[in-house]
């Protein structure tokens, strides 16, 4: 169904184009959240990656991965509006600029593991940004380690380390705090 819409938008399709964004604005919204709590600025990120779309819809192609496509786009105008409105000069890359924050997914968590989900909320500070990014789109988006890779501009074999040491850090964190709690014990329910 999506291939319908992208192929009919590329020709022009307005209706297309809306259904398009009405399917994935929220998605698009969620994962530029991860960025800024700043609604607007989030809504103006998303907003702005459409009309881009708009504007070069004849030299699109199909992408194998519409939803990545999509997330890489944007995380590339949210760089690009950060970086235009930086007052200071940063010094690093890209993915160090940019904070990237699982709080609100792991607080909203219901189900038989909402008691290891807060508690795993916790234990997400002390990962970085860039083990925190990964670490949702593999596991809240679902995306594949190659997609990954590409969105975040590193080797399949990086995101691989990256996702398994973030899991390593919480698993040694759930460890630490299970031995300082003494009888608590961290199985989910169900």
């Amino acid at each position: 169904m999506e291939k319908t819409y992208w192929n009919s938008f590329v020709n022009g399709d307005q209706k297309a184009f809306e259904m398009l964004y009405n399917i994935h604005f929220d998605a698009l919204v969620g994962y530029a959240g991860k960025f800024s709590s700043d609604v607007p600025f989030i809504e103006e990120a998303v907003q702005d990656l459409f009309v881009k779309l708009w504007q070069n819809r004849a030299n699109l192609k199909r992408p194998e991965s519409l939803k990545y496509y999509l997330f890489k786009a944007l995380r590339n105008t949210i760089y690009n509006k950060l970086k235009s409105s930086a007052l200071e000069v940063y010094v690093g890359d890209e993915a160090d600029m940019i904070a990237f924050d699982l709080s609100a997914d792991l607080a909203d968590a219901e189900g038989p593991h909402e008691d290891w989900n807060v508690l795993s909320h916790k234990f997400m500070g002390n990962l970085t940004d860039r083990q925190k990014e990964a670490v949702y789109l593999f596991y809240v988006e679902e995306m594949s380690y190659k997609e990954i890779a590409d969105l975040l501009q590193i080797k399949v074999g990086g995101t691989y380390k990256l996702i398994y040491r973030a899991m390593a850090g919480i698993r040694e964190q759930a460890r630490d705090f299970e031995s300082q709690a003494g009888n608590v014990h961290l199985v989910p329910k169900g």
